[in-house]
């Protein structure tokens, strides 16, 4: 009596179990006696086809439960499994009471017992929420598709199985900045780059690259970019980056080099790691429109500087003119000196030194003048800015001095570099200073002090103010005052300030005004990014 207590409790169990697996994989059992016509469901089977588990199921209840549009073809599998004992393997829709639609999949085979009655055993599963999803996921591939093929930019899609691999097996030989490898064995880089494949294209792609077909461009991507371009893309990908951009040039077909903007994500970096997509777009008309206004600019600047020249030129004039004259003083007492019956060979050597140096000194101001009134390109070098404050207060000493200004540059030697422009950086500093000085002059104030400071705002930003002792700047005139065109001054241009902020902006910087200078003017502050070593 006990074995079969324990029998039946095991039974219990094993059928809780079988029940439990059964609800959590949605799937029921059931058993067809196709010659009596009984049908055995199991719960879930019940929970399925919602019916009461009190009620004997029939074939009919699965009729009429059965979706109108697969009515026929459930009636159809009925009557091969009944007339040829078919084993069944099929998806189907039920139509629930409430409207709703469930997706089956039902599978049965035939089994013939003692009596030779034919039965089927077999499992009906739930494939409702399956089928949802591969609904959504074919509606999202069709809209992707859609997307892919009528983006008004150029899409490519690249399979970077190739290049993954190589990648992983530079990791597994001990390779850790990809960088450095590439300086090593640079014939690393074009097998790289033939890895990389484009494998789709839309149509915006196949007319940006000068192709007749898709055919015609799908291959390597090596034929379109330059190693430079790819090998920054390259190494944002083994850096592990989702999205690499840059504006960069690329090749097409028909020989054509245009500006793009490139975007390459990698949404499969994590599953899937072969698949890139890169957007391009034809950004050639706005580079050609940003370097012509670059070169306006630049003519503006150069008219600005053109113009600070008249204004300084009694200064300039009086900077050439001393060493001139020390020269001509110089060469004239060596003269006498020549003439004497015993001339002093030492004197005359020393007066022959001084009109060496005072030459130099007037080539030197000549040359900074000359520097100045240039008309070149923007050549940007590591400089140090207080290096370029000194030498624009060397060009503006003899201003400084005839108006009685006090000059005091805190210099700090412990600030990194910039990378800019040394005659624009220098034109900036002219312009401040020469606008501190004529408000001063302009105020009649006879206790002139401009103070220049240097200093880091943090470790990636340098900072310059400039502060004078002047009136100081109007409040209404203080958002006003870097616009092209205004000014104060009656001979001014009104295009000083203006240029100075896109000297500084251009440098990757900022500048502003205010009446904040510890010496009661106005105060001039401008940032530049700086660049550690």
């Amino acid at each position: 009596m006990r074995e079969l207590e324990k029998l039946n409790a095991a039974l219990k169990i094993s059928e809780t179990y079988l029940a439990e697996a059964q609800r959590l994989s949605h799937t029921g059992s059931f058993g067809w006696n196709v010659s009596s016509g009984e049908i055995l469901w199991s719960e879930e089977s019940y929970r399925i086809f919602e019916y009461d588990p009190a009620t004997r199921a029939t074939i009919e209840m699965v009729l009429n439960r059965a979706h109108p549009d697969d009515m026929a073809l459930v009636r159809q599998v009925i009557k091969r499994a009944t007339t040829h004992k078919e084993a069944f393997d099929f998806e189907h829709r039920l139509l629930m009471p409430d409207g709703s639609v469930k997706h089956l999949n039902v599978v049965a085979h035939a089994v013939t017992d003692k009596s030779a009655e034919l039965q089927f055993v077999g499992a009906v599963m739930d494939i409702t929420a399956r089928k949802k999803s591969e609904e959504a996921l074919r509606i999202s591939e069709q809209r992707y598709r859609h997307l892919f093929q009528h983006m008004p930019i150029a899409l490519l899609q690249l399979n970077a199985s190739k290049l993954v691999e190589l990648l992983n097996g530079l990791r597994a030989e001990g390779v850790t900045e990809l960088g450095p490898y590439i300086d090593q064995y640079p014939d690393v880089l074009q097998q790289l780059m033939n890895a990389d494949r484009i494998e789709e294209v839309n149509e915006r792609a196949i007319e940006m690259l000068g192709g007749r077909n898709a055919s015609e461009i799908l291959g390597s991507l090596a034929r379109y970019y330059s190693p430079d371009a790819f090998r920054r893309g390259l190494e944002s990908r083994w850096r592990g980056e989702p999205m690499h951009q840059e504006e960069t040039k690329i090749t097409t077909l028909d020989g054509r080099i245009i500006d793009v903007l490139k975007t390459a994500t990698r949404p499969g970096l994590i599953t899937d790691p072969d698949i890139s997509l890169v957007g391009l777009i034809d950004i050639t008309e706005r580079v050609q429109a940003r370097d012509m206004l670059q070169r306006v600019q630049a003519d503006f600047a150069h008219a600005a500087r053109m113009s600070m020249l008249g204004e300084l030129t009694a200064s300039i004039a009086h900077e050439v003119n001393q060493p001139l004259a020390a020269i001509a003083t110089n060469g004239e007492a060596s003269l006498r000196l020549l003439g004497r019956s015993e001339p002093d060979l030492a004197e005359v050597r020393e007066m022959t030194q001084c009109v060496i140096n005072d030459a130099r000194r007037a080539a030197e101001i000549i040359a900074r003048v000359r520097t100045m009134a240039t008309r070149q390109a923007p050549e940007q070098t590591l400089l140090s800015v207080d290096e370029v404050i000194r030498e624009a207060l060397l060009f503006l000493r003899h201003e400084v001095q005839s108006h009685g200004l006090m000059v005091t540059h805190h210099s700090n030697p412990a600030a990194p570099k910039v990378l800019g422009d040394r005659t624009q950086l220098q034109q900036v500093f002219v312009n401040l200073t020469v606008n501190a000085i004529q408000a001063m002059v302009q105020m009649g104030t006879t206790r002139r002090t401009l103070v220049i400071r240097t200093t880091l705002s943090d470790p990636d930003t340098l900072c310059c103010t400039l502060e004078d002792s002047g009136p100081g700047i109007e409040p209404k005139h203080l958002d006003r005052l870097f616009d092209s065109f205004f000014t104060t001054r009656e001979a001014g241009m009104g295009l000083g300030l203006r240029i100075s902020r896109s000297i500084i902006e251009a440098h990757g910087g900022g500048i502003r005004a205010d009446n904040e200078s510890a010496y009661g003017g106005a105060r001039f502050s401008f940032t530049l990014p700086a660049k550690q070593h």
